[in-house]
């Protein structure tokens, strides 16, 4: 193996400390000093690798938090719901068989409105909630108001 000559400085009593090692050891100080920064490179690549590694670890355990709470809050939302249509269900009257086609059709409007509303608080920006859809309620009521009279 060919080698290249490099010239270092060190202070002198690290030039002594290499000496008396390598006399030791039955070594020359090159060979010494080239096994040490082989070394001291060699852990400097696995310390930045662990780092990275710690990093990646950090962030995952980040991502699993909102992923948890996610979940948690899709569970909360699903509860809320089925409890709302247990209790609306335990708390309706049943409908007249005289009413029966007329309820349909108006379950039907209210629902075909109802779907009109997901879709808007589905668009970007809007939202049910937080009420950005009140022109939608209201023009739909107007409809409804306008629908009534005419009958």
């Amino acid at each position: 193996m060919s080698a290249t000559g490099i010239r270092t400085y060190l202070e002198p009593d690290l030039a002594r400390e290499v000496a008396r090692v390598a006399r030791a050891q039955g070594r020359s100080e090159s060979s010494l000093i080239a096994e040490s920064v082989r070394l001291r490179l060699a852990s400097g690549v696995e310390a930045v690798q662990a780092k990275a590694a710690e990093t990646q670890k950090r962030q995952l355990n980040r991502i699993e938090t909102r992923v948890d709470k996610l979940q948690r809050d899709s569970m909360l939302m699903k509860e809320c719901l089925l409890v709302f249509v247990r209790v609306w269900l335990e708390h309706n009257p049943p409908v007249d068989d005289a009413l029966a086609e007329s309820v349909a059709a108006s379950a039907e409007n209210r629902f075909e409105r109802f779907l009109d509303l997901v879709e808007g608080g589905l668009q970007p920006g809007r939202s049910i909630a937080n009420g950005a859809l009140g022109d939608v309620i209201s023009v739909e009521g107007e409809e409804t108001a306008d629908a009534e009279a005419a009958r």
